[in-house]
């Protein structure tokens, strides 16, 4: 029996309509003149900055945050932006300053900013048809067209969160796929088989590819890292011999990973002669272009990625080479059939006679449930933009960085470890002129010192065990200009550590 509520109701209270945006004429006014202060403070960052990091260290920062009590009285909003000026935007890396050339982190298109400023005030979540509509049809429209680039005639996918999350749904299908098929075998119903299963990668493959081997139960002993050539690329005849000595040991081969723009050298495995190995062996052919997508906006140097159309899947990064800001990224696959393998239908959300009924729901393709519209910003982009203007713009970060490896080769004070192929760079510190210098430690402090005074920031890595700097040119408002003061600083703050270094020896 319900209990009956007798209490006279409470006098309804009234509510600060600050999160609402409907007809009230003062919320409307509310998000014009916030949104306005967000803006100027962005404008202030985007303009004011004239070196990509401020230089401070999480010591000199972390008192300003112990200071901040949550649970305190609320501020006014220019007390707040004024707050977080300080906390956050004098010290956020800028990554759209030419002197940026550190990671895989691209200036954004202004379309995608509006992309951004539409998709959260509005706040679709692009899983359900009925929770998105004409998002969907965007979204799967961006996928068709993704698809059609890579060389795939009747390709699907779904938009992702980044590079790794479409490398673990390739391990995935790759997994079920060869189960369900090959052993007759349902991991949805019984878990991960007793069979040993072996996946392929360079040596130089993202980490993402063995993450996602320990997410999916089958562990990171069972990706099989293939030797390089000279160039950085994987070696099509090691391959083949992994594969075989595999077969021999009784387990089985179920995919290969290829690269297309390795992180460190922007290699690019030979997808052509890889593909044919994968089709020989039954095997899913994966394609991690997560750095390497960029070369599908390109006229001039997309012949890269010939033999990508026989790739069973492949990511793309929008947000490393098409200008978007993150995240923007996508999973695409050749065989719409197969994303089925990781279907769930909910009652309360994705009934399958939804999909009896032709109704798109993108959430029976994806790992995510609720998700962003991150399609928007790349739709935008391309409408006001176009594919070509992109594609301008990527090469130009391709013949900056064929620049920026002749002037590394000409310098008496560096050596460079890889041509260039996309936008990587690895190189070092090192000259002839001096003796009994520890160019290891060397180049880590160039690195340190370079970081903290914020005129420029590189990259660090390893190559054969030792320290390097790198560079990831991907702006193309960058000039030869900005490539000679970047080497010069470096050059510098090595020259100085040595002095001190040979100082320190002397006394």
């Amino acid at each position: 029996m319900f209990q009956t509520i007798t209490d006279k109701p409470a006098k309804e209270k009234q509510i600060d309509l600050s999160f609402l945006f409907s007809q009230h004429a003062e919320s409307r006014l509310k998000y014009i003149q916030d949104i306005g202060k967000a803006t100027d403070k962005v404008l202030g960052f985007l303009e004011e900055r004239t070196k990509p990091f401020s230089g401070i260290q999480p010591d000199d920062l972390q008192p300003s945050f112990d200071k901040i009590d949550l649970n305190d009285e609320p501020l006014p909003l220019e007390e707040v932006l004024d707050e977080l000026k300080h906390l956050y935007l004098d010290h956020a890396v800028a990554f759209h300053l030419p002197k940026y050339i550190a990671h895989l982190n691209c200036p954004t298109v202004i379309p995608s900013l509006v992309g951004e400023q539409i998709l959260s005030a509005v706040n679709s979540s692009l899983d359900t048809w009925d929770q998105s509509a004409g998002g969907t049809l965007i979204e799967q429209k961006l996928i068709q067209w993704t698809a059609n680039q890579i060389g795939f005639e009747n390709g699907d996918g779904v938009f992702t969160s980044g590079g790794t999350q479409s490398n673990l749904m390739a391990a995935l299908l790759m997994r079920d796929s060869f189960s369900y098929e090959q052993l007759g075998f349902d991991i949805n119903k019984n878990g991960v088989p007793k069979e040993k299963l072996k996946i392929f990668s360079s040596e130089h493959s993202h980490f993402s590819t063995k993450k996602s081997a320990a997410i999916l139960g089958l562990g990171q002993d069972a990706v099989i890292s293939i030797p390089t050539d000279e160039d950085f690329k994987m070696r099509t005849d090691l391959l083949e011999s992994a594969i075989l000595q595999c077969i021999s040991q009784g387990d089985f081969p179920i995919g290969v990973v290829a690269t297309a723009g390795t992180t460190d050298y922007g290699s690019i495995d030979p997808i052509h002669l890889i593909g044919d190995i994968a089709a020989r062996y039954q095997m899913w052919l994966h394609v991690d272009a997560a750095v390497g997508g960029g070369l599908l906006l390109s006229d001039e140097y997309k012949y890269l990625l010939d033999g990508i159309e026989k790739a069973d899947s492949v990511t793309i990064d929008y947000h490393k080479t098409f200008f978007q800001t993150v995240s923007c990224s996508a999973f695409v696959v050749k065989n719409p059939n197969v994303l089925s393998l990781i279907s769930h239908h909910a009652d309360y959300l994705n009934p399958k006679d939804q999909k009896a009924n032709g109704y798109p729901n993108q959430v029976d393709k994806s790992l995510q449930t609720t998700k962003r519209f991150d399609a928007l910003k790349l739709w935008l982009t391309l409408r006001n933009m176009g594919k070509s203007q992109l594609g301008a713009y990527y090469d130009k970060t391709i013949s900056l960085t064929k620049m920026a490896a002749e002037m590394i080769e000409a310098h008496s004070s560096f050596v460079l470890v890889n041509p260039p192929k996309l936008n990587c760079l690895v190189f070092r510190f090192e000259t002839s002129q001096h003796e009994n210098i520890d160019w290891n430690t060397l180049n880590k402090d160039i690195r340190k010192a370079l970081f903290y005074n914020g005129e420029a920031l590189v990259a660090a890595t390893k190559y054969k065990g030792n320290n390097y700097l790198k560079f990831t040119i991907l702006n193309p408002s960058m000039t030869s200009a900005d490539l000679k003061e970047i080497l010069g600083l470096l050059e510098g703050l090595g020259l100085e550590l040595i002095k001190k270094l040979e100082y320190k020896l002397d006394n």
